[in-house]
């Protein structure tokens, strides 16, 4: 009789970037990406490309690159293609990165307000450290992805399809599921404090406490009446 799948095999596979060792031996960008355009094997660093604030780098393509502590208020990256890429220390007010791709990708240590991620597609992606104040996959495709360590206002998830997706060591101050479609979607390692649309986190695993937290929202989604 063959084995049952371990819970293992829904644990997100793990990004690997096709990038070199040693970051800095990437040729330096001399000046910002513009829209359309493509890009391969540069650093866009603070050296050269500090601030890419107000940039429109939108349907721009990122094949091996790195973009390192830059800032990046308004940098437009709607409908960019992003692979093998790593960013770190980023910071910005707000990222218009919709309906944007991405496979192979580390984002570590950043920054964000709003960052407007709807309808993008990621494939293989983790997110490591950072705060960010509303992150916004409405509508969005996640597979294979992790955030760690994670500082998250607010998530907002409703109508998207995640799976393989995991929460570890993150707060979530609201997380919006509405209309999403979970498998083998991880919360147990998030501190969750409030929750909408309770009934679309089937397929979801959660821990113990958080199933008491939530039993209220549970009860009042199935109508049932608690006596004191």
């Amino acid at each position: 009789m063959p084995k049952k799948p371990s819970r293992r095999s829904e644990e997100p596979a793990t990004p690997t970037p096709d990038l070199p060792l040693d970051e800095s031996t990437l040729e330096a960008a001399t000046r910002p990406p513009g829209a359309g355009e493509s890009h391969d094997g540069l650093l866009f660093g603070e050296a050269t490309c500090g601030d890419l604030s107000g940039v429109d780098a939108r349907d721009a393509r990122f094949l091996g690159c790195v973009l390192s502590r830059v800032r990046a208020d308004g940098l437009a990256l709607a409908g960019a293609r992003l692979i093998d890429v790593r960013i770190t220390a980023l910071a910005a007010t707000e990222a218009p990165w919709r309906s944007s791709t991405w496979q192979e990708v580390v984002v570590e240590d950043c920054r964000v307000g709003a960052w407007d991620l709807s309808a993008a597609q990621w494939t293989r992606v983790a997110v490591r450290g950072g705060r960010f104040d509303f992150v916004n996959l409405r509508e969005a495709s996640l597979t294979d992805v992790t955030f760690t360590g994670c500082d998250l206002r607010e998530v907002d998830v409703s109508g998207a399809g995640l799976t393989r997706v995991r929460f570890l060591d993150c707060r979530i101050g609201h997380l919006d599921v509405t209309s999403a479609r979970l498998s083998g979607v991880d919360l147990s390692g998030a501190d969750v404090e409030a929750v909408s649309g309770i009934g679309s986190l089937r397929g979801a695993r959660i821990s113990e406490l958080q199933l008491l937290r939530l039993a209220p929202l549970l009860a009042e989604h199935l109508g049932l009446q608690v006596a004191d």
